[in-house]
């Protein structure tokens, strides 16, 4: 019986230059695909001062042994509210001013219910314990700082929720109004009174 020589023979260069096209034009798609996600995704562009204020919070929590005071001064409701009052001032009794408010409204229930379990420091928890948690209004008890680390988690939050495009950046816009509002009085809002975390 005569056996068969497998064949030796290498692709031509026209299937390498077929085969090539192929995977650059599906990279080139996942990339479009990627792209165009991110672009739908719920951003906030948070100016560079606020993150460095988030930094040296951290710094000061984890790193330095430190809390901040309770209660702060102006709370997280001072703030909102100042926010509130300044839009209403500017734009007037315009139909918008419901939706601000409820979109404010909103804010502070999200903060009350997200502050213990996702927006302290562990070094933290023995304090908002000793402050009543989760009894207490905490928007009247916390302050900038931690008003800020819910603008950290609010991209994920509003992702996982169901609100249409319109509403969606309707949100964004008022957020994002928020934050260039804590960034403009950013040293009447954001005061630095830490005291020794004696808990540990």
């Amino acid at each position: 019986m005569q056996l068969k020589r497998k064949s030796t023979k290498t692709p031509d260069s026209s299937d390498t230059r077929g085969r090539k096209r192929a995977r650059d034009t599906t990279t080139e798609k996942m990339k479009m695909e990627e792209e165009e996600e991110a672009e739908g995704a719920f951003q906030l562009d948070m100016p560079q001062s606020l993150k460095d204020i988030l930094v040296e919070d951290w710094e000061n929590i984890t790193k330095e042994n430190l809390l901040v005071h309770l209660p702060a001064k102006p709370t997280v409701s001072d703030i909102l509210d100042r926010y509130h009052s300044q839009r209403k001032e500017m734009n007037g009794d315009d139909g918008d001013d419901e939706m601000l408010k409820q979109t404010i409204q909103g804010l502070k229930l999200y903060f009350h219910h997200l502050l213990g379990s996702m927006l302290l420091y562990r070094s933290e928890r023995k304090q908002y314990s000793q402050m009543g948690g989760s009894d207490k209004n905490v928007a009247d008890i916390y302050g900038a700082q931690h008003l800020l680390r819910l603008f950290v988690e609010l991209p994920t939050l509003i992702e996982q929720t169901n609100v249409d495009t319109e509403t969606s950046e309707l949100l964004k816009t008022t957020f994002m109004d928020i934050l260039i509002f804590l960034n403009d009085n950013e040293k009447d809002l954001f005061v630095k009174d830490y005291q020794t975390n004696r808990n540990r």
